[in-house]
């Protein structure tokens, strides 16, 4: 499944890169997370629900970043199973310095098998999506909180 689009967000592009390239920040973006490791600067596991139809459970997933070119292109790829499936992920990000902000393109390729993949894809897609616009929702949200003023 491919899926690809972008949107802006209120803050400058090295903020931007610095926020999703920390696992610890990357991470709360996540729809649905029970667990998260560290397991480096570039990698980290992750446990999530998720729930397709009738069908509902966990999801491991191991991420890694890739091909990064500070301060403008990325790539994350996730390795995961759980419900009797496997998932592959890529998703590349590109930002690039707009008015107001940074622009931010996406592109994602999924690959899904086992039980998960045979529930149909219409019903996979709608729920990636949704899951998507989470996300993006997320970082704009979290990117775009008014700073905390120190004492």
């Amino acid at each position: 499944m491919k899926m690809a689009d972008k949107f802006v967000v209120a803050a400058d592009r090295d903020t931007v890169w610095k926020f999703i390239t920390e696992p610890d920040n990357f991470v709360k973006l996540i729809p649905d997370l029970q667990k998260y490791e560290k397991v480096d600067a570039t990698s980290f596991k992750t446990v999530f629900k998720i729930g397709l139809g009738m069908i509902k459970g966990s999801l491991n997933m191991a991420f890694k970043y890739e091909e990064l070119s500070p301060p403008t292109s990325l790539r994350i790829s996730g390795k995961g199973s759980g419900m009797q499936s496997t998932a592959d992920l890529s998703l590349q990000l590109q930002l690039n310095p707009v008015e107001g902000g940074t622009e931010v393109s996406w592109s994602a390729d999924m690959i899904v098998g086992g039980l998960v993949a045979s529930v149909g894809s219409r019903l996979m897609e709608s729920t990636t999506k949704a899951k998507v616009k989470e996300l993006v929702e997320g970082l704009k949200k979290e990117l775009e909180k008014p700073a905390k003023k120190k004492k």
